[in-house]
């Protein structure tokens, strides 16, 4: 009887358990692949906001565009840097995540994923200084003064941001070529 009454016990608590306390019981490595899943959630989380600052600073460019009226240099230097801007945004948005399934034949490791994801906190900083420099320039806009200096800055930044981001590709292929 003491028998039937442990096995039911036990029959109970592995009833309750949830889908991951079960997969954790048979499966030991469950625990690093959580972790290394977190990981790439946090790329992808700070990819995104990242790429929400610069949609931003995208709105702000284009309404700083009307000053450049009448000013046809002016104009084409506000949408070389607004072409820029879109197309970083586009590769910060889909540009390659820390991910490689279980079956893929390239690894990427815990550590490579801290590499990443380290290098991507750094983009957040790097585009609030641009979102910085974008509402500097709606300010100097709305107050009358010119904005030409304004967006030589900009587009100096722009360009180091884009060089800067061609740095971590070149991580996520290097990473791709070592494993």
């Amino acid at each position: 009887m003491a028998n039937t009454l442990e096995t039911s016990a036990e029959s109970s608590i592995a009833k309750n358990r949830t889908l991951v306390e079960r997969i954790c019981m048979y499966v030991p490595f469950y625990r690093g692949y959580k972790q290394k899943n977190l990981r790439r959630d946090e790329d992808r989380a700070i990819r995104d906001v990242v790429a929400k600052v610069l949609t931003a600073s995208k709105t702000d460019l284009a309404n700083c565009a009307r000053a450049t009226v009448g000013d046809l240099d002016a104009m084409r230097d506000m949408e070389r840097i607004r072409s820029k801007v879109d197309r970083y945004c586009s590769d910060v948005k889909k540009s390659v995540g820390g991910y490689s399934g279980f079956h893929d034949s390239v690894k990427i490791l815990e550590t490579e994923l801290d590499r990443v994801i380290e290098w991507d906190a750094k983009l957040i900083d790097d585009v609030k200084m641009l979102k910085d420099q974008t509402e500097n320039m709606m300010r100097d806009m709305d107050n009358g003064v010119p904005i030409k200096g304004d967006m030589r800055t900009i587009e100096q930044t722009i360009d180091s941001l884009i060089d800067t981001y061609r740095e971590r590709d070149n991580i996520m292929k290097n990473l791709a070529e070592e494993a």
